[in-house]
């Protein structure tokens, strides 16, 4: 039985007005501690010039529909048509419900569409999409808007590295029957010992009674350095070696974390093209693959497309399209 041709249609996304410089002084803690320490998490985080800042009492969810219903208008696809909503909204304003919901209200999907969050950080967004493919394989669903909206500016210590490239944005792709960008094969690696090695937390000890992200003393820079380097290039030459490819024959779009996460999968996949969207947006969390395919996807100029969504579970997710 030949599976049905299921494809990405259109993307879209939605970035704050406000924009931080590296420059930003919030920052000049994060830079003395870089020169000062050596190998530190300071000395890991780098490679954006600014980032977009949700400004207060800017909604994160409002920012997320906008990204939902530029795919839609994108993929030419009305939301009555949409019968699924996958992706998640953090940090949400609830624990729980997600704002998942609230943005299935602001894009106008009905009441018959299913809204199923993901929450994976950091690969929401690849993990969406799969679930989305999935459903559409088995016959339970036609077309699917997977949008996904990152606000952790709101959610970090600018004493700790990893806050220097953290920027807040949104994306969102239409997921449905078609001929081009179509979904081909995923892997996915789980490492649950290190589980706790990165958590979003109160941490009364640093003076945050909120959840504010974090790597934890123990784990969180060994996980970083040896499976958040090492394990992507593993598991996307395991996908492609699966279908008879090489990195010359791929597009890579990844999490975008850090330059040093970025040139080291570069060097170790080497990607025919490699897109992001570091240098202008920094690191949105869960949502920098959906914002760099909307900004890139019509350049595309491999047969092959790779999305590589890295999460704090910990676990790690490839994802083949064929363009």
């Amino acid at each position: 039985m030949t599976r049905p041709s299921i494809s990405f249609l259109g993307f879209g996304a939605a970035l704050p007005e406000r924009v931080r410089t590296s420059f930003d002084p919030v920052f000049d803690r994060i830079r003395e501690e870089a020169r000062a320490q050596g190998l530190s998490e300071a000395s890991l985080f780098y490679g954006n010039r600014e980032h977009r800042c949700l400004a207060p009492g800017e909604s994160l969810a409002a920012l997320t529909a906008k990204a939902g219903t530029a795919a839609l208008e994108d993929a030419g696809v009305r939301p009555e048509q949409v019968d699924r909503l996958y992706g998640y909204v953090s940090v949400s304003e609830f624990i729980t419900p997600n704002e998942l919901y609230a943005v299935h209200r602001q894009v106008g999907l009905g009441s018959h569409a299913m809204v199923v969050p993901v929450q994976a950080e950091f690969a929401n967004f690849v993990m969406g999409a799969v679930l989305a493919w999935e459903a559409m394989l088995a016959g339970h669903s036609e077309r699917a808007l997977v949008a996904v909206g990152a606000g952790w500016t709101r959610n970090v210590d600018h004493a700790q590295g990893h806050a220097f490239g953290i920027g807040d944005g949104a994306g969102a792709a239409v997921l449905g029957p078609g001929e081009r960008l179509v979904l081909v094969d995923y892997a996915v690696d789980t490492f649950s010992a290190e589980y706790g090695s990165m958590t979003m937390r109160p941490r009364p000890e640093s003076g945050f009674d909120k959840p504010v992200y974090g790597l934890e003393p123990a784990l969180g820079l060994s996980s970083f350095l040896n499976s958040g380097m090492d394990g992507p290039p593993r598991l996307v030459e395991r996908l492609l070696r699966k279908h008879g490819l090489s990195g010359a024959d791929i597009t890579l779009i990844s999490h975008q974390a850090t330059r040093k996460l970025l040139d080291h999968w570069n060097e170790k996949i080497r990607p025919r093209e490699y897109l992001h969207t570091l240098e202008d947006c920094g690191n949105m969390a869960l949502a920098s693959i959906p914002v760099t395919l909307a900004r890139h996807h019509r350049e595309l100029r491999t047969k092959y497309l790779v999305l590589f969504g890295i999460g704090i579970g910990a676990h790690q997710m490839a994802l083949l399209v064929r363009v």
